[in-house]
């Protein structure tokens, strides 16, 4: 059994090594030129956050060129409506496309109103957020286009991909510790796989690309339509799949390129929301699907086994027990207070160890749901 743990903790050390924090975009680079920007919202019954959180992102501070705010109100049945058309009059920036219920659909839930939203947005290079979302900083929409223009000035490509971080609002609570720790670790997962192998996902809510190479996708790649149409979840996790590369992708990990969302309020709205997105993992390129699996796999049979050992042995072997325990702690630790630094939440790293018990058996509660389940709702 020692000699297992022994391969399991190399394993994991392997994969702290590939983890590991590696520089994003330069927030001191000058672009050689900045471009004009839609930025694009999907919200459906969304009310309460239009009051709360559009104003912040109408509020961005992008003087270089025009830039456009273009919300998709998805067949709204609350007052998103009126609250829209009095916004258009306090902030010119700000156009409104009515989805009306019962309109025809090429795609489920808010898969449709991304490809109208694409379609009508009236630049070239779109910023993705969500309505429950809210800019980190006045510069965000800058910042996410300045990381673009460094990549587009390298590479000399227009179909280039930023993937930003999307944090969520602190709160009092266990629930919302473990969402941010979550969140956080599942964006050095994705900004990792993106920088040594291949991208396989980024988050809606901040997300920037250029639209042609996208609605080239939806509306002309048959095979790719019917998986987008099957499940509700993996608008951002399948078009990053299908069309970014490690060559046409960086990561905008700088603080002010975040975005905060409002966090889940109960155990069963943050359940609810996560099976619904883990259910487009088993579309993912089979490499990425095996070293995700790997990984967590690995993770949990290292601290199943080091634990029975630590009980069940006595002299050299539980102290090397120990010791393989400690060492693996300290790698991973390490690793959360490196990315934290960088991301402006150095605090969070205390809940490290708590936060990846909580993740472990959270993995094996939603493994059903990434394999077999769909849920094809949005609201």
């Amino acid at each position: 059994m020692f000699w297992f743990l022994l391969f399991l903790f190399t394993m994991q050390l392997c994969f702290a090594y590939a983890y590991r924090y590696r520089p994003g975009a330069d927030p001191a680079y000058i672009p050689k030129e900045w471009p004009k920007v839609s930025v694009v919202i999907c919200g459906k019954n969304e009310a309460e956050n239009i009051q709360r959180f559009l104003p912040l992102v109408l509020s961005q501070q992008y003087g270089h060129n025009d830039w456009e705010l273009l919300y998709v109100n998805d067949a709204s049945t609350d007052e998103s409506a009126r609250l829209l058309q009095a916004l258009s009059l306090e902030y010119p920036q700000l156009r409104i496309l009515d989805i009306e219920p019962g309109e025809a659909r090429i795609f489920p839930g808010k898969k449709q109103a991304l490809l109208q939203g694409l379609q009508q947005a009236e630049h070239d290079l779109v910023l993705l957020t969500d309505a429950d979302c809210y800019p980190a900083a006045a510069l965000w929409l800058e910042g996410m286009v300045r990381a673009y223009q460094q990549l587009k000035d390298k590479n000399h490509l227009e179909q280039n991909f930023v993937l930003g971080y999307g944090a969520y609002q602190k709160e009092p609570g266990l629930l919302n510790r473990f969402v941010r720790w979550e969140t956080l670790h599942t964006f050095i997962q994705y900004a990792s796989w993106a920088r040594i192998y291949r991208p396989y996902m980024g988050v809606g809510r901040n997300i920037l690309y250029h639209k042609r190479s996208v609605i080239d996708l939806l509306e002309h790649d048959s095979a790719f339509k019917n998986t987008f149409a099957a499940t509700a979840s993996g608008d951002d996790d399948l078009i990053i799949s299908a069309l970014a590369t490690i060559e046409n992708t960086i990561i905008a990990d700088d603080a002010a390129t975040h975005t905060i969302s409002a966090a889940p309020a109960g155990w069963r709205q943050w359940w609810r929301q996560k099976t619904r997105h883990v259910s487009s993992g088993k579309y993912y390129a089979p490499w990425i699907k095996k070293g995700l699996g790997l990984y967590a796999l690995s993770a949990f049979l290292f601290w199943v086994l080091a634990l029975i050992l630590l009980v069940s042995s006595e002299g050299l072997i539980q102290k090397l027990v120990l010791f393989l325990i400690l060492c693996r702690l300290a790698a991973y630790w390490a690793n959360a207070f490196k990315w934290l630094s960088v991301l402006g939440s150095k605090r969070q790293a205390w809940f490290y160890p708590l936060g990846e018990l909580m993740w472990l058996v959270y993995n094996m509660a939603v493994s059903p749901f990434i394999f077999w389940k769909n849920k094809q709702q949005w609201k």
